[in-house]
């Protein structure tokens, strides 16, 4: 009967010690965030949408980043990047993750197929943040400076 006992014991503390480890490593990183942006705290930036899960080395979701007419870029009026998301990495108990894609750049009235990388950290207004790097015709290879979110909240967890 003591040796059942201890059995039991022993198989309860290796499910308490491990299940929960195995569980973690398993539960997937959301990144979630909508708002809007600013590039220096004052003048607007972006409005911007994003929903991703991270599973392992699976990743997707889409993005969606808009500068239209009131963004301070001058001489820009209209320029938007959405796309569905393929590729990326998240670190939930540091709020960052990085994520990859191909999209439509849509800017001035053309549009193109590019690819685009974002970078973001968790947060609400004067917290989070977000830089968005678009690479195809007709910009090259373009990195935007960093955003902060200004309104809404960007979460990774």
């Amino acid at each position: 009967m003591v040796k059942k006992l201890l059995l039991a014991a022993a198989i309860l503390v290796t499910i308490g010690a491990f299940g929960p480890a195995t569980a973690v490593a398993r539960s997937p990183v959301v990144l979630s965030g909508g708002g809007t942006g600013t590039f220096d705290g004052i003048h607007p930036g972006s409005q911007f949408g994003m929903g991703v899960v991270f599973r392992g080395a699976t990743v997707g979701g889409h993005f969606n980043c808009v500068m239209a007419g009131r963004s301070a870029f001058a001489g820009l009026r209209l320029m938007k990047v959405d796309g569905r998301v393929t590729g990326g990495s998240a670190n939930a108990a540091a709020g960052t993750a990085t994520f990859s894609g191909v999209g439509t750049l849509h800017m001035n009235n053309a549009r193109s197929q590019v690819a685009f990388t974002v970078n973001v950290t968790h947060g609400g207004p004067g917290i989070g943040t977000l830089q968005l790097t678009v690479n195809g015709p007709p910009v090259g290879l373009f990195p935007l400076p960093v955003e902060h979110v200004a309104t809404g909240q960007i979460s990774v967890h």
